[in-house]
């Protein structure tokens, strides 16, 4: 790779994930926590079939993007690094989160579509409502792995400022903390709880932001195994 400006697209790509997941979130605003009744979550599910299908459908073009964006992380840091483990743990970490986020997302709409095509079945709509959410906050132990390895990556070819490494290695910590709270299963540490969800996921959304930033920016170097340059400013 002779030109670094390539590396633009996957920013672009994170960017646009960032966008979708986060209009989704909008539109899921109004969901019932697991702990809310039967009642309250069939009436959510059922009254809201079409805004949630259409978060379902942005959710899962987001996890496409994402992984174009991981795809790009785990190429800038392979050609940096070509003796390195890091790259493929990197590129794996990706595929394992995207997978699994595209099949939780998946899953979800197709949930919402049976229940509420079947409303005989609106009557246990929140065993598997509560499932999904549990799901999903363990999935965070999933992105924990590519957010670790991408650590690693920064710190060794220093593709990115150091500070990068540093705050990427921290989100990695957060998403694990954030998934064992499953533990608890009940108050401020329940899996749909302000700091089991909401704090990991702002920032997560912050980290993807910062690294697409450093992607997209202006003039990128030409990043090599022969010559290890710096994304944005040290």
């Amino acid at each position: 790779m002779h030109n670094g400006h390539e590396m633009r697209w996957g920013g672009l790509a994170g960017l646009a994930s960032l966008v979708l997941a986060i209009i989704a979130s909008i539109l899921l605003r109004g969901a019932p926590r697991i702990t809310e009744s039967t009642n309250a979550i069939a009436s959510y599910l059922f009254f809201s079939r079409g805004v949630i299908l259409t978060a379902v459908v942005l959710a899962a073009a987001a996890v496409v993007l994402f992984m174009w964006f991981g795809a790009t992380l785990a190429t800038a840091f392979r050609l940096a690094d070509p003796d390195s483990d890091a790259p493929a743990v990197v590129l794996a970490g990706f595929a394992i989160t995207a997978t699994t986020g595209f099949l939780g997302t998946a899953m979800f709409g197709g949930l919402v579509h049976a229940l509420t095509t079947h409303p005989m079945l609106l009557a246990l709509a929140s065993v598997p409502y509560s499932a999904l959410m549990v799901v999903r906050a363990i999935a965070g132990l999933a992105l924990a792995l590519p957010l670790a390895a991408c650590a690693v990556a920064v710190m060794r070819t220093e593709v990115f400022p150091a500070w990068a490494g540093w705050f990427t290695g921290f989100v990695a910590v957060i998403r694990v903390l954030g998934a064992i709270t499953v533990i608890s299963g009940a108050g401020v540490l329940a899996p749909d709880s302000v700091l089991a969800a909401y704090v990991p996921n702002a920032l997560t959304a912050l980290w993807l932001l910062v690294m697409s930033g450093l992607l997209v920016r202006e003039h990128l170097p030409s990043i090599s195994p022969q010559r290890r340059g710096a994304v944005g400013p040290a």
